[in-house]
């Protein structure tokens, strides 16, 4: 549970170089033992729902937890021909616009882990680096499923939590990159987590589910739009941003 302090007043803040790029991030916990798991997918509604706001304007980074088979529901959706799916630790995936942007790096690191009273393993953050195709643009891509109990950040505490969260990007991300940090937190807008994140990076939106566990931050604050779309069939309803970078 060793989680560092950034140092007093480090945030991370930027909209990369200016190139008037707009990008349209996905988050979406997809309960995937009941939906899919139980219901069979539930004639593709998870799809769907990410089918018609796709429709609408194209996604480039989708964030998924509780995720078992990423390209059941991008095939769902009707996407597998646009989308590169990663298939990550903990149940967790994502999918990045192929034509629009290429993939410079990818990982993933614990940083945190469940209490005992509600234990089912440690929590990672899985990330990429991105670039647009056109640009040149590069972007840190975060996705994280946070640790239960909701709102007490687990067995660590929600501080080390976001502290870990910090520190994997810091490590990891380039100077110019635009970060995105998109998830299932487990955690709340008053969490610990949840605090100690928008103290260094910029809120762009908070879902209603569970108390407002789902989240999108970035260290761009040029916000175009957000929507929260519904649930199509999870238990948690998919949220969708769209940046100004």
């Amino acid at each position: 549970c060793t989680a560092n302090e950034p140092q007093q007043g480090w945030s991370i803040n930027g909209c990369g170089q200016g190139h008037n790029l707009q990008v349209k991030v996905l988050t979406y916990n997809l309960f995937w033992w009941n939906l899919f798991g139980q219901r069979n997918g539930n004639g593709g509604s998870a799809g769907q729902l990410i089918a018609s706001a796709h429709a609408q304007q194209p996604f480039d980074f989708m964030g998924f937890q509780e995720c078992e088979n990423v390209n059941w529901v991008i095939g769902d959706a009707g996407l597998l021909g646009e989308f590169e799916t990663m298939p990550g630790p903990h149940a967790m995936c994502m999918a990045y616009r192929k034509s629009a942007w290429q993939k410079l790096a990818d990982s993933s690191q614990d940083v945190g882990e469940d209490r005992w009273d509600q234990w089912y393993g440690t929590r990672a953050g899985m990330w990429a680096r991105l670039q647009h195709h056109e640009t040149g643009q590069v972007v840190f891509f975060l996705n994280h499923h946070g640790p239960l109990p909701v709102h007490t950040g687990g067995m660590c505490g929600g501080e080390a939590t976001a502290f870990n969260l910090l520190k994997l990007i810091a490590s990891n991300a380039h100077v110019d990159d635009v970060v995105i940090l998109v998830g299932d937190f487990n955690a709340g807008p008053q969490s610990q987590t949840v605090q100690s994140l928008q103290g260094r990076l910029h809120p762009v939106y908070t879902g209603t589910s569970f108390g407002g566990v789902d989240n999108v931050l970035s260290s761009c604050a040029n916000v175009v739009s957000t929507r929260n779309l519904g649930s199509g069939g999870s238990d948690h309803d998919a949220l969708e941003a769209v940046l100004q970078l």
